[in-house]
């Protein structure tokens, strides 16, 4: 336990190092934000764990070891007006598969087009994007699954629109007890290619390339004999930008009673923190799941926060 607990703790260190700027000035950026209050409260460190309705965002594969069924809605409060939500359902599939169907919305509306002497022009801007896909996942034995989800994305920006198609492929094992690894290569094939009749001399083309992902993951969990705390699961994601450098995720879960879960973590540089609270409805099972993310790079204060409602059966 030592010697893991060890190497899980080298990861972290060596891609500390491997600092990284912001990534919003590439396309598809709302891909990078992050999905749902249990990854961000964790840091957005999931590539290891991937075991609920957002699964497929951050490894596929996890899908092959999905133990029930979940319905799940999310939406992040965010600073300057921008909007961010997801509606997504996971399955597993006996013996030994799952599946996922999904959708994301991010981007702002109803902006007001200013000169560069802060006088309005009577247009509006708006920056929409979104994202559709569908996830499978396959295990191969009992401690090693692949999964692979096709993604369709629309993106629109002031009067002009693309589409792109691509996957996500993703990798995890088990190689022993307690211990995860998660192996996830994000934005295959995908490009915007914009084009408008800006000037009345024909159209104008914009090729906007996705950058390529891979996120590489290891979590740990920690099984405690006290009555109260049940567990302590540790994990950290490297995420490697194709057009930058690399980025440290870093985050920790403890198990209340089998029931509750508090999280902490560290997005790259982002303090993070959140929980989740199980609850039924006429013998129903759902869950609360709420984060807060610290954005130290806009200076606003309250950050953003996370908070989704999950059904599950």
């Amino acid at each position: 336990m030592k010697t893991i607990i060890k190497l899980i703790m080298f990861i972290f260190v060596t891609s500390g190092f491997l600092y990284a700027g912001e990534s919003a000035g590439q396309a598809g950026a709302f891909l990078r934000i992050g999905l749902g209050p249990k990854a961000r409260g964790m840091g957005d460190t999931y590539t290891a764990i991937a075991d609920n309705a957002s699964a497929a965002y951050y490894n596929p594969a996890g899908l092959a070891f999905l133990g029930q069924r979940e319905a799940s809605l999310s939406y992040s409060l965010m600073s300057f007006d921008r909007t961010f939500s997801y509606a997504g359902y996971v399955s597993p599939l006996p013996p030994n598969a799952g599946f996922t169907v999904g959708a994301i919305q991010s981007g702002f509306r109803d902006s007001d087009v200013r000169l560069r002497n802060g006088e309005t022009t009577g247009e509006n801007i708006e920056d929409t994007q979104y994202a559709v896909f569908l996830g499978f996942a396959l295990r191969l034995g009992s401690k090693f699954a692949v999964g692979i989800c096709p993604k369709l994305l629309y993106s629109k920006v002031y009067d002009v629109s693309a589409s792109s198609f691509g996957a996500d492929v993703g990798f995890m094992a088990k190689p022993i007890e307690h211990l995860t690894l998660g192996l996830a290569v994000k934005e295959i094939g995908q490009k915007f290619k914009y084009s408008r009749n800006a000037t009345g001399q024909g159209d104008q083309t914009t090729q906007d390339e996705l950058p390529r992902i891979t996120r590489l993951g290891a979590a740990y969990e920690i099984p405690l004999a006290g009555s109260t705390f049940k567990s302590i699961l540790i994990a950290s994601d490297a995420e490697i930008n194709s057009a930058q450098t690399t980025k440290l995720h870093f985050g920790a879960e403890t198990n209340v009673m089998d029931k509750f879960r508090f999280r902490i973590g560290l997005d790259e540089r982002d303090l993070t923190a959140g929980f989740s609270v199980p609850f039924k409805i006429k013998q129903r099972q759902f869950r609360l799941d709420y984060a807060f993310i610290h954005d130290s790079r806009s200076g606003i204060a309250f950050g953003s926060q996370d908070m989704a409602l999950s059904f599950v059966f």
